[in-house]
């Protein structure tokens, strides 16, 4: 309300405006700016920035995979709680038993002989033909059928297996030969190498070859008087050899008998081992 001054004039409060009527334009509002296709739309959601990048989590780790039981790891059953009596304990002993002598006999069955496991490959090629005339097992032995300090070496160290065989063959010139070929199968090697240095030295004797002992079916033949002589260590065997000429005189050291000798050599491994 006024306040009267000091003359009594009363004056206006400060901020008071006189009731005056403003002069004002009333709005209005010019809606040919507004689409009617926009105007029933609904307001849109506000965008927001779009959350960091962050890395996938980590699957979690697959449970252990446990392989099915093979026929080595079959599982063990649970005990039954039956207990094995002394009867059983002896039968099962016997199945085993049973099973060892059957293992044992396969292999013995299986398993090479002793004069197989150490025989040679077979002969190579020849470079002449042997024809075989005879051939005779050494039932008497080695010591029976030699001569001089031969004969004592065998009295002290027989030998495990004697054959003594006759062959004929021809030179290229035509001319007839026959030789003789004998196998000694010693214990082991160290004893047929003894007896192969004994056999090359003069003076020591002999093994006597089948013409010697005259056998059946060596009447008219050509004497083996050493004269074409060689003879070899193959392993534990050693084979002797002679050869000579069938149809006029064998002159000592001939090189084409002694050829042919040292050829024949190679018949000793399959001689020994032929059947008779």
């Amino acid at each position: 309300m006024p306040v009267p001054d000091r003359q009594g004039v009363p004056e206006q409060m400060t901020g008071a405006q006189a009731n005056t009527q403003r002069e004002t334009t009333p709005l209005r509002r010019d809606n040919s700016l507004i689409r009617p296709d926009r105007a029933a739309e609904e307001p849109t959601r506000p965008a927001f920035a779009p959350p960091p990048h962050q890395a996938p989590a980590a699957p979690p780790p697959p449970p252990p995979r446990t392989n099915p039981p093979t026929a080595r790891q079959a599982p063990v059953p649970p005990p039954s709680g039956r207990r094995i009596t002394p009867m059983g304990w002896a039968l099962r002993g016997l199945g085993l038993l049973a099973i060892s002598v059957l293992s044992g006999l396969i292999w013995l069955w299986l398993k090479p002989a002793d004069d197989e496991a150490d025989a040679p490959p077979p002969a190579p090629p020849m470079r002449y033909d042997f024809t075989p005339i005879r051939r005779e097992e050494g039932f008497q032995g080695c010591q029976q059928v030699s001569t001089n300090r031969i004969r004592e070496y065998f009295r002290n160290q027989e030998c495990e297996h004697l054959t003594r065989a006759l062959y004929s063959t021809r030179l290229p010139n035509g001319d007839r030969v026959l030789t003789s070929v004998i196998t000694v199968l010693m214990p082991d090697a160290a004893s047929a190498q003894r007896l192969n240095e004994l056999t090359t030295k003069d003076g020591t004797g002999n093994i006597r070859d089948l013409v010697d002992d005259g056998r059946d079916g060596t009447k008219g033949m050509p004497k083996l008087d050493d004269d074409a002589y060689a003879s070899g260590r193959q392993d534990r065997l050693v084979v002797i050899g002679d050869s000579a000429y069938f149809d006029k005189s064998t002159p000592n050291k001939d090189p084409a008998l002694l050829d042919v000798t040292n050829e024949a050599l190679k018949l000793g491994w399959p001689q020994d081992r032929s059947p008779q």
